[in-house]
Parts: structure tokens; C-alpha cells; sequence
């Protein structure tokens, strides 16, 4: 049934001009709580009545080919499982949402040929074998099927490299000099100049280091080299320092989410979307059959299972969107549900909230490389 205006506890006017007949507009709408949200009227036999965001849609000149999602169910059991909002989403070729997929967690390390690999393939390649390979991820097929989302508002992603400042010693600098040295002579020369470095430096270190313990001794008090070169001689060691690349993080991402429920089918749907991102972040206990390296009959008493894993994909029509950035396969690491996203507790009259705040924070499973920049 659809929940009525005195329900939805907003005040929707519908267009005050005249229409056509079977012409479609959209109306934004703002409720008590501060919140917007489009509703959809049709003109029909002379005036304005309730419609479909998906008959907008079709009638709007800016949608080639339009199509209605179909539903994304498993077969069987799960044949009526259908997890998309809004509910009559609409999808045409230049239209951008997001897919969420759900898979079972396989281990990085387990089923991989490397020899397989190694050679015919690069290194890259080798990396994200076990992110890549369709054999690797099975789908969860306890329900948790597809999500299909709107795009939200607030889409961003990062790139963060590691940097820091080392310091050497000028003997360090030099044993590092020789080290990276590309031919014999070079390697010869930078060891005897470290030599010779080391040489020069061990009288002044052997009696910094016996000052330094006998004042730790007689005193407790704690002094560094440099705080006694400082002291006596008014200079420090060179630090030689160095900006060293350390590497990078993985990459992390956060959606937002406003759901609102226009009829108690949509209402029943966007519980059970934020049931499936609950479900898959979760563990559960694992089954004697989970457990392969060894047996026993209350053994998997003893484990949990790794949660599911995503792969969540920016849409465009029926492709990937190439104008946003693509994530690897994902950990899902905190679901956040707010059932007061407007400020205020308020209901329906069979007690669903009149809207969802849900918002979903990933990490992506494997680094992304300067190679991969096309598709990620």
C-alpha cells in the first residue's frame, strides 16, 4: 500500500499549471524536517495525479533507451529477492548508479599458481590473481544478493603515498654510497673513503660514548651524542638526511545514504538492503567443512569465518562509469544505520521510519599500481 500524505507527515502540492494529457513532472518536495525529495505527477483526464519516478523517466527527452532494471534475485529460494532503491530505479544509457556484489572471502595465499603466473603474466597481474580470477569468488548465495543504489552525493576518492626523513651518519652515508656504487672502481673508492671515515671518527666516539655513561651512571641523566657535541663544541653530526619512499595505503571510501520509504513495498526493501551490508560485514561460525587442516567434531567451535567481501562498481547503463574511479575488490568496515537522519524520531503508522540514514565504509583488499590508473 502506499503510505498517505498525512502518513508521510510532508505536504506535496502538485503542479499548479495545467498539463497535457499523460505528461509527467517532477515536483520537489521538502518536508517538516528540513529534508527534499522528488514526487512525480502525471496529468491525466485534466488533472494532476500521482506517478512513477520510472513513467518521469520515460517521458524525460534526456533518456535514450530508457529500460526498468530488472530484478537482480537468485534463482530457487532467493527467485523473490530483489535489492535496489528506489524501488522503480530506471536505467538508461546515460544513467549512473552504483552495484554492490557480495562474495564468500578466499584467502590470498590459497589455490594460487604461481608457476602459472610468473611467466606469461606480469606482476601486476600476479598481485591480483586472487582479486581477479573469477574461480577465486564465489557468490553468497544465502540472499545477499546485488544492491543497486542511487549515486550519491558526496563521491571522492585517495591516493596516499608514504614519505619520510632518514637520517645517517656520514659512516652509514658512505657504506650506502659504496653499497649502490655501479661499477668496481666506484664500489672501491666510497669503501675506503667509509674507511677512512670510520677511522677518523672512532677516538671522538669511543670518549663521547664513556662521557655519556659515566653521566648516565653518576647522575640518571640521559644525553645524547649530538646534546654533547652541542654542549662542548657547539656543533651536531650531520644528519644527511634523506626523504625515503615507504610505500602506499590502501585506498578507503565511505557512501552515504538517505533512504526514504514512498510505500510500505519500498519500506520492507530498504531493510532488507541494510540487512544484506550487516550481514556481509559480519562473521559467522564456521562449519566443520570450513576447516581443512584438520578434524574433529567440535573443532569449528573454535573459528569464525572471515566476513563477505564486496565489489562495488560505478554504473553507467549497463558498463562500468568511466568518468569515476574504480575500486578492487572491498572490505566492507562499518555500516552505520541512522533511524533519525532528519533530527527527529518519526514513524509511519505500522511503525517503519520515515527515513534511513545509511552510510557504508570500505577498504580496498589490494594496492592499486601506476600500471593499473586506467581502470582504477
Amino acid at each position: 500500500m502506499a503510505y498517505s500524505e498525512s502518513e508521510r507527515k510532508d505536504h506535496v502540492l502538485p503542479p499548479q499549471e495545467p498539463g497535457k494529457q499523460g505528461q509527467v513532472k517532477k515536483v520537489i518536495n521538502k518536508n517538516i524536517f528540513g529534508g527534499t525529495s522528488p514526487v512525480y505527477f502525471k496529468f491525466n483526464n485534466g488533472k494532476w495525479e500521482p506517478a512513477k519516478r520510472s513513467e518521469y523517466l520515460q517521458s524525460s527527452p534526456n533518456i535514450v533507451n530508457y529500460k526498468v532494471m530488472p530484478d537482480l534475485g537468485f534463482k530457487g529460494a532467493n527467485a523473490a529477492a530483489n535489492y535496489r532503491y528506489p524501488d522503480d530505479i530506471a536505467v538508461g544509457f546515460d544513467t549512473d548508479y552504483v552495484m554492490f556484489e557480495f562474495y564468500k572471502y578466499n584467502p590470498p595465499f590459497q589455490g594460487i599458481n604461481k608457476g602459472a603466473t610468473k611467466d606469461g603474466s606480469s606482476a601486476v597481474r600476479a598481485y591480483n590473481q586472487s582479486v581477479e580470477d573469477a574461480k577465486f569468488y564465489e557468490a553468497d548465495r544465502r540472499g545477499l544478493g546485488p544492491v543497486i543504489l542511487y549515486m550519491p552525493e558526496d563521491i571522492s576518492t585517495g591516493y596516499k603515498a608514504n614519505w619520510s626523513g632518514k637520517a645517517f651518519s656520514n659512516i652509514g652515508r658512505d657504506m650506502l654510497s659504496a653499497a649502490g656504487s655501479d661499477d668496481i672502481n666506484e664500489m672501491a673508492q666510497n669503501s675506503l673513503t667509509a674507511l677512512g671515515t670510520a677511522t677518523n671518527q672512532m677516538i671522538p666516539n669511543a670518549m663521547n660514548s664513556l662521557i655519556r655513561k659515566t653521566i648516565s651512571k653518576i647522575t640518571g641523566e640521559s644525553v645524547s651524542q649530538n646534546d654533547l657535541f652541542s654542549a662542548t663544541r657547539g656543533v651536531i653530526l650531520n644528519p644527511n638526511v634523506e626523504l625515503l619512499f615507504q610505500g602506499t595505503d590502501l585506498r578507503n571510501l565511505q557512501l552515504n545514504y538517505k533512504l526514504v520509504p514512498r510505500n510500505s513495498t519500498e519500506a520492507e526493501k530498504i531493510k532488507n538492503i541494510i540487512d544484506v551490508f550487516r550481514k556481509s560485514m559480519l562473521p559467522s561460525f564456521a562449519k566443520n567443512g570450513d576447516i581443512r587442516f584438520s578434524e574433529g567434531t567440535n573443532l569449528a567451535n573454535n573459528f569464525i569465518q572471515v566476513p563477505n567481501v564486496c565489489k562495488l562498481t560505478f554504473m553507467r547503463g549497463g558498463d562500468r562509469n568511466p568518468d569515476v574511479a574504480q575500486y578492487k575488490m572491498c572490505a566492507i568496515t562499518n555500516v552505520e544505520v541512522n533511524y533519525t537522519p532528519d533530527g527527529t524520531y518519526a514513524t509511519y503508522g505500522d511503525g517503519t521510519m520515515v527515513a534511513y540514514g545509511l552510510s557504508l565504509s570500505f577498504q580496498e583488499t589490494k594496492l592499486v599500481f601506476a600500471e593499473e590508473v586506467d581502470r582504477y
